[in-house]
């Protein structure tokens, strides 16, 4: 009995990311119908990344001046050497080379491929060179993969079944992932979604300057780039990295007769959550469906104050700014740092910059003098006050122009600065003002809420997935308090500073010696769970909270931090990102329409 069934044929993608198939011709009694599936329509995802995720060059001389070290084994050498040049960097020297009118997007970054199944020109031109590889391009490879891996069709049964992820987990609730509420996706749901082919994009945008800069030049490359290459047959082009033999790499597809993608789905990473929200809700781009969020500090986060009063924390302070004075110098002219800052509605609008007696051989909290903001305006009250506890007390003042030569002279220089300041606080508030409860819909979230680990690591991860810097808590500032032993009696407006080592800890004129606090709020080590959770609070479609003592049977395990969150080793990133991606689909009817 001759086999009756059909014959399917592999879709390749080519150097180009064109499809194609190949076929062998065959004797002419040989009846068997041919078939290749694929997949014409196409829901391109934007991935936006954090803070300091996409590198940077010079615009003059091209010259490369952010370019974090890969957290990996592969990068394990790259990221020593960068140590060992960061610690030679002096203030003037970050502070110039991280000047914020000066510097680009650098798009040569390496590239890993992973699960994409993509040649490594089509990644370069979707702007993957431009992002942090070991934090993103494994998950995004991922996404690339899992989204076009949803169902395969039996033509035995003549029914479509669902694969890998979606045969897996689709079926769960998201209450076991650490959603508030939500049902299963259904199988309809995903069949509908499975219609399409996911290509991920990177959006790499430079984080110093205002997410409202950041938010236009991702709707430009949406409308100007993007959707073009698909609906225009246009030309995508980036420079290409060092090696590639040529100066520039592009990719072009064939005219299509109609529109082959009509939206796109943008998926976020910390600060890109706002980029988005600039994207979608100030620049009101109609051509985003919906959108996911990870770990978005969506009110802000204290330690954005705590760091420009003491530098950062860990290692991580090497590269990133190892006290006030190289904080300051850099962010003071960034907007897009300062919009990190707490907004007014942060927690509720209640007070998160204290000043307290600190009790000894206690956990308790002492007596508190001062609690701001007090009239729920953080922008006059912290960022502007030139008070000892403001963001930039006027002692600091110099550090915001590391090239002067004089920085604690007295005159206009010191004015200016301050001014300067202003200027940019106003930006930030009108930012804050212009996004505050507001989201695209639908909008989905999620975040870490995780605080001390519950039981013993059953697995490692710290540093390479070993013991090495384990984490055991992933506490941060949910507020940022000064502790003095002997301060709790004093009137805050009378306390003189008499040195500030710029690294957290003060000395008054009286001898009593401040402290910043402790980091002692659940979330991921960087985003307070105030902040992650605001979007859920606003009525968004959905919001996972992931880490031990949240609800779900995936939270039995410890939770992600900050930087690390799509490499979740339990998938709970994978899974809320997924279920996002599929439910913002089902708004996606173009693969219905017919040809005009």
């Amino acid at each position: 009995m001759s086999d009756s069934s059909p014959v399917l044929h592999q879709i390749i993608v080519d150097s180009s990311g064109d499809q194609y198939a190949t076929a062998t011709l065959t004797p002419t009694d040989n009846v068997r119908e041919k078939v290749v599936l694929s997949k014409p329509y196409v829901i391109p995802v934007v991935f936006l990344p954090g803070i300091m995720g996409t590198l940077l060059r010079k615009k003059e001389g091209k010259k490369n001046v952010w370019n974090p070290p890969n957290a990996d084994l592969r990068g394990s050498l790259d990221m020593i050497t960068q140590l060992f040049g960061y610690m030679g960097k002096s203030t003037k020297d970050r502070a110039s080379d991280l000047a914020t009118s000066e510097a680009e997007i650098d798009p040569t970054g390496p590239i890993d491929a992973g699960e994409s199944g993509l040649p490594k020109k089509v990644l370069v031109v979707r702007g993957w060179g431009a992002l942090m590889r070991s934090s993103y391009h494994p998950f995004m490879g991922q996404l690339q993969h899992q989204l076009n891996a949803l169902a395969q069709f039996d033509f035995q049964r003549c029914e479509a079944d669902l694969k890998e992820w979606a045969d897996k987990y689709s079926q769960q609730v998201p209450t076991e992932w650490g959603a508030s509420s939500g049902e299963a996706l259904t199988s309809e749901e995903v069949l509908h979604a499975a219609n399409y082919q996911f290509d991920v994009w990177a959006g790499g945008y430079n984080w110093l300057q205002s997410n409202v800069d950041s938010g236009a030049a991702i709707r430009d490359l949406i409308e100007n780039t993007i959707l073009p290459y698909y609906n225009e047959g246009r030309e995508a082009t980036v420079q290409a990295p060092d090696g590639e033999g040529a100066e520039q790499c592009s990719i072009r597809r064939r005219r299509p007769d109609r529109p082959l993608a009509e939206k796109v789905i943008v998926v976020t990473h910390s600060m890109g959550g706002l980029v988005s929200r600039a994207l979608t809700e100030i620049h009101q781009c109609d051509k985003v469906m919906g959108v996911s969020h990870g770990v978005q500090p969506a009110t802000g986060a204290p330690a954005t104050y705590k760091r420009m009063r003491s530098g950062f924390e860990g290692p991580a302070k090497v590269i990133l700014g190892r006290n006030a004075a190289d904080v300051v110098a850099i962010l003071s002219q960034s907007p897009g740092g300062l919009e990190l800052l707490p907004t007014a509605d942060y927690n509720d609008g209640q007070p998160w910059l204290k000043v307290r007696e600190k009790r000894s051989n206690t956990d308790k909290v002492g007596a508190e003098i001062l609690a701001l903001p007090m009239g729920g305006d953080p922008y006059n009250e912290i960022y502007l006050s030139p008070a000892w506890y403001g963001m930039v007390p006027e002692s600091n003042q110099g550090l915001m122009d590391p090239a002067s030569k004089k920085p604690t002279d007295l005159g206009s220089g010191r004015s200016n600065q301050r001014d300067q300041l202003t200027t940019v606080i106003k930006k930030v508030r009108a930012f804050h003002e212009s996004i505050e409860k507001k989201y695209k819909s639908p909008t989905y979230a999620h975040y870490g809420a995780q605080g001390i680990r519950v039981e013993p690591a059953k697995e490692h991860n710290g540093l390479f997935g070993t013991c090495l810097l384990e984490a055991d808590d992933l506490f941060t500032w949910g507020e940022v308090a000064w502790e003095g032993s002997g301060i709790g009696s004093l009137d805050p407006s009378q306390i003189a500073v008499y040195r500030d080592d710029g690294k957290g800890t003060l000395t008054t004129t009286s001898g009593v010696k401040l402290t910043l606090s402790a980091p002692d709020c659940p979330g991921d080590g960087t985003v307070p769970y105030y902040s992650g959770a605001a979007p859920g609070k606003a009525g968004i479609a959905g919001s996972f909270a992931h880490g031990q003592g949240n609800p779900g049977e995936q939270n039995e395990y410890f939770g992600y931090d900050h930087q690390g969150s799509y490499a979740d080793k339990h998938k709970r990133s994978l899974f809320a990102t997924m279920y996002a991606i599929i439910k913002i689909a089902q708004q996606a009817q173009w693969h219905k329409k017919e040809s005009t």
